[in-house]
């Protein structure tokens, strides 16, 4: 099992408000990269294509209130795999990491190891500039 951590970062936000924004799929998109399309979501559940690769379906696994939101494949998935988002409130300020925990087999760890690293900072620095914006 590959384990891929985001810089934590420190977000001038509370840790309620930032859980409550990652809580709800429907605003993933305003995370997500370029390269995904075809974006569809409920507030548990999304449904997307990274572009020339796959197409993914993710679900809501465990809300822990303001500390972790657990996610987790639904249905068919290129490989075992769960994303945490981690908070941690610190007064007006919450420090969040997002872990990508992966069972890639030797071949596809030389692929996607860099792509999934890239990815979760990417996720973590689009939320914090999302929140300097006030977008939530």
């Amino acid at each position: 099992m590959k384990i891929i951590e985001s810089e934590k970062i420190t977000i001038h936000k509370p840790a309620e408000q930032i859980f409550s924004f990652l809580s709800d799929f429907n605003h993933f998109k305003e995370l997500m990269p370029p390269q995904v399309i075809n974006w569809q979501s409920t507030e548990s559940t999304c449904a997307f294509t990274i572009q020339g690769m796959t197409d993914l379906s993710l679900k809501m696994a465990e809300r822990e209130p303001f500390t972790r939101i657990h996610i987790l494949p639904d249905g068919k998935a290129p490989f075992p795999f769960e994303l945490n988002c981690h908070l941690t409130g610190k007064g007006e300020d919450t420090e969040t990491q997002i872990v990508f925990h992966a069972d890639l087999n030797p071949f596809l760890s030389m692929v996607a190891l860099n792509p999934l690293r890239n990815l979760v900072n990417i996720l973590n620095n689009k939320l914090r500039e999302l929140a300097e914006k006030d977008f939530f």
